[in-house]
């Protein structure tokens, strides 16, 4: 035999070996706890969601599935953390849209999202809504954009902080409806609504979740638009975004389970097919309605092209306002 051919059948072996080694790696996985790594504190709706599905991943793997929060620095700290673990299935990192735009935010950041994640699977996400202070005498999105647009700079919107994905949702409603509006940022979502309702800024664009939900129903704060395909069956008298003229702003926020980059496509594919699996169960279902979760979960081949293209999306939008990070 031949030096080449003793060369080509010894790589034929060394690549059977690997599909043979990442075969029995998915076949015994897990034998061990998984941690599930949250990059923010305990109870907002990432860590909620850790907690919901990674019991039902432990009690379909029979092994234990511990979330642990690594918050600090925004999301950077955690998400640092996942990026350089092991890729081996036994850690994994449950986030949301602000990590498509974490690099491009946070210059010094150590993370390429793109390059330093595999995208495992999306899980679904949560409706936007623009929102506007009771005082404010605007009742419709027109009216909104009229004064909005008859008055640069007087107006008043919260955030989460430079940005954070609330700052970026209004930068993009910005540039939609052509309106300029004085930025005033807050520790973070939880208290940007609240600085709404207390009358100390005119407009928030925020996530629809059940409090926001409820401060439109009650009076708080009114709902100009949601930034969806349809209506919200929680909110049926707010039109969407569509139907008040701007088909363009879409907004979501969405969450979704990375795992660190070199992951094998077989383990990555058995834990998307778990993951869509536990979502499926009834009980699991009715939780994500009471958190006014709209469940999206597919492939991890989707998952990767719509976090690919958010990326992009986004990197855009930052570089064109000049947006940078705390």
């Amino acid at each position: 035999m031949s030096l080449l051919a003793k060369k080509w059948v010894l790589c034929g072996l060394a690549a059977a070996m690997a599909s043979s080694a990442a075969v029995a790696q998915t076949q015994g996985y897990p034998n061990r706890a998984v941690t599930i790594v949250v990059p923010t504190t305990a109870g907002g709706t990432a860590d909620i969601l850790g907690r919901l599905l990674g019991k039902k991943l432990g009690d379909m793997w029979g092994q234990p599935v511990v979330v642990e929060n690594r918050s600090g620095a925004g999301t950077q700290i955690g998400t640092e953390y996942a990026a350089r673990a092991k890729p081996d299935g036994y850690t994994l990192m449950l986030t949301f849209n602000e990590l498509a735009t974490l690099s491009a935010v946070n210059k010094n950041t150590r993370v390429d999202v793109v390059r330093d994640f595999t995208r495992v699977g999306k899980i679904g996400s949560l409706p936007v809504v623009i929102l506007g202070n009771p005082k404010v005498t605007a009742n419709t999105m027109a009216e909104l954009v009229a004064q909005l647009q008859a008055a640069p700079g007087k107006y008043t919107y919260s955030s989460g902080g430079p940005g954070s994905i609330l700052h970026l949702y209004t930068e993009m409603f910005k540039q939609v409806a052509k309106v300029d509006m004085l930025h005033v940022p807050y520790r973070g979502a939880l208290e940007a609504s609240t600085a709404l309702i207390a009358g100390e800024v005119d407009v928030l664009v925020q996530f629809a979740n059940g409090n926001v939900i409820n401060y439109v129903t009650s009076g708080k704060a009114k709902g100009y638009a949601v930034a969806s395909p349809q209506r919200l069956t929680r909110l049926p008298d707010v039109p969407t975004t569509a139907e008040v003229g701007m088909p363009d702003l879409q907004l979501e926020a969405w969450y979704g389970l990375f795992a660190p980059a070199g992951l094998p496509n077989d383990l990555k594919q058995k834990i998307n097919r778990d993951l869509i699996e536990v979502m499926k169960q009834p009980d699991i279902q009715e939780r994500l309605v009471t958190l006014n979760m709209q469940v999206q979960s597919g492939t991890s081949e989707s998952f990767d092209a719509f976090f690919l293209n958010e990326h992009e999306r986004w990197t855009k939008l930052i570089a064109d306002a000049g947006i940078q990070g705390n």
